[in-house]
């Protein structure tokens, strides 16, 4: 008997929770689910990737890539209550990509899936946003932030017979449209980091190179000297 009441118990419960599931309950008193159907249209289509911009006077947009990168939908998020459509455009992208990092306050490097290597989108005109190719870096790579303004790109120099040893290339993207190689690093066998100040030493085919970030190191010595 108290095998019957426990299986009654259970199928009691798996049928509240599909007549909740059913009755699309998306408020508490904590949380607010809001689903597709309750967004904009654009919300509601298939999106490959998405970004988040902010303004410097408070604003925010949510850019959606749909149409295999050539298409940035538009949402004004600044009020979450009301979400609302800003409209679409049509960017130059020659296959759909990733959002790898922002670069200064209103660029974000994207990097193409199909491995064909990077290119810059440019927020700075939010309902006008531009794609610019980056030719500086369209070897297949990684790239990884040193800060807001520099990037660090690795790429195998011989892809197919010596992938452990990557050449590494320093850009400087202060200006976004225009990456600058800062310095290239060949046949890097090993790599550290300081976390405290940033710092990366690699070693490569011509010796140790040192990449510095003296910002970090300031601000990391001015920590030391208030601890002590």
């Amino acid at each position: 008997m108290e095998y019957t009441v426990s299986k009654a118990i259970i199928a009691a419960f798996f049928a509240a929770s599909l007549g909740v599931q059913a009755g699309a309950a998306t408020h508490s008193k904590s949380l607010v689910v809001e689903s597709p159907a309750d967004l904009p249209e654009a919300a509601q289509r298939s999106s490959e990737a998405m970004y988040l911009y902010e303004t410097g006077d408070g604003r925010a947009f949510l850019y959606l890539e749909q149409d295999k990168g050539r298409t940035l939908a538009i949402l004004d998020v600044t009020d979450l209550a009301a979400i609302r459509s800003v409209g679409q455009v049509q960017i130059d992208a020659k296959a759909p990509y990733d959002f790898v990092e922002t670069l200064m306050d209103s660029a974000a490097l994207v990097h193409y899936r199909d491995g064909s290597g990077f290119a810059v989108i440019n927020f700075k005109k939010f309902k006008q946003p531009v794609l610019t190719a980056a030719p500086q870096l369209q070897h297949p790579a990684n790239a990884e932030p040193l800060g807001s303004r520099a990037l660090l790109v690795a790429s195998s120099t011989h892809p197919m017979t010596q992938p452990e040893d990557p050449q590494y290339q320093v850009f400087d993207v202060s200006n976004p449209s225009n990456p600058a190689v800062l310095a290239t690093i060949k046949g890097v066998q090993e790599r550290l980091k300081r976390a405290e100040t940033g710092t990366l030493f690699m070693l490569g085919d011509a010796g140790l190179t040192v990449i510095r970030r003296p910002n970090l190191e300031a601000e990391y010595k001015i920590e030391s000297t208030y601890v002590n």
